[in-house]
């Protein structure tokens, strides 16, 4: 089940932003595990199932076929990965970028140190220069960051004239959200804190200096497309399984100063 979170309900969560014209809401981490680097080496799934990341290189490359195919139109230049884990991303890209990588978890920078040059830490403490890379991947990252508008701005930085940015998170305000309310699969994981709906995101990427070229919701060629999963949104009991819209991608380019 998901993470309780005291005095929160997700749909008048969501719901606030519309109303505020935020970005997001910040909601508390959850409970820290006996270890701080156990991410990518030890987790379990809304579903139960004990996960070891490190072992999953191959279906996680398969899951993110339609953003690898984006970056192998474009091209080569230099290339920085925030948030990179094990460096399943930069293991698949074409050899001639340059792979550069910021990821917190020392276990799994090590790991990708064999595919680019990764800075162990938070992208704040990064010293990147200004306007050097020609593509920056936030995947599923800005929804574990303590201030991810700040992140948006930094990476926009970074970015040279005409640079792109591809993001992805979930949607807490998807149709599946707004069905299961607290028990929406996406609040399970303890370290998402920063909570964007669809519209949040389109707003805060606008106004951070990027134009949205293209957003994607991947589902339908991804191992979660089943019957099994589909037969679950016909009730509302447990934790929510997997359904298009869970997932946003954003396909942006750096605006013009």
């Amino acid at each position: 089940m998901t993470r309780d979170i005291p005095d929160f309900e997700l749909t008048a969560a969501m719901a606030s932003l519309y109303r505020s014209g935020d970005y997001y809401v910040r909601i508390p981490a959850g409970p820290a595990e006996p270890e701080d680097d156990t991410y990518w080496t030890k987790s379990v799934d809304p579903d139960g199932k004990v996960r070891d990341r490190f072992a999953e290189r191959d279906q996680y490359v398969e899951n993110i076929r339609p953003e690898l195919d984006f970056i192998a139109g474009l091209t080569p230049g230099r290339v920085l990965d925030i948030g990179c884990g094990p460096g399943w991303l930069l293991s698949a890209i074409d050899a001639g970028w340059d792979k550069h990588g910021v990821e917190l978890s020392a276990a799994a920078a090590e790991h990708a140190a064999q595919y680019g040059d990764v800075f162990v830490g938070p992208f704040e403490n990064s010293s990147f220069e200004a306007s050097s890379f020609d593509l920056i991947v936030m995947y599923h990252v800005i929804e574990h960051l303590p201030d991810p508008v700040d992140a948006l701005r930094r990476a926009c930085s970074l970015l040279r004239p005409s640079g792109q940015l591809v993001l992805g998170t979930p949607d807490f305000d998807s149709g599946c959200a707004r069905r299961y309310g607290n028990q929406y699969r996406m609040l399970h994981d303890p370290t998402h804190i920063s909570l964007f709906s669809n519209d949040s995101m389109h707003r805060c990427l606008r106004g951070e200096g990027f134009r949205i070229d293209q957003v994607e919701y991947p589902y339908f060629d991804t191992q979660w497309f089943d019957r099994e999963n589909l037969l679950k949104m016909l009730g509302t009991d447990g934790i929510s399984p997997p359904f298009y819209g869970n997932f946003m991608t954003f396909y942006c380019t750096r605006s013009a100063d």
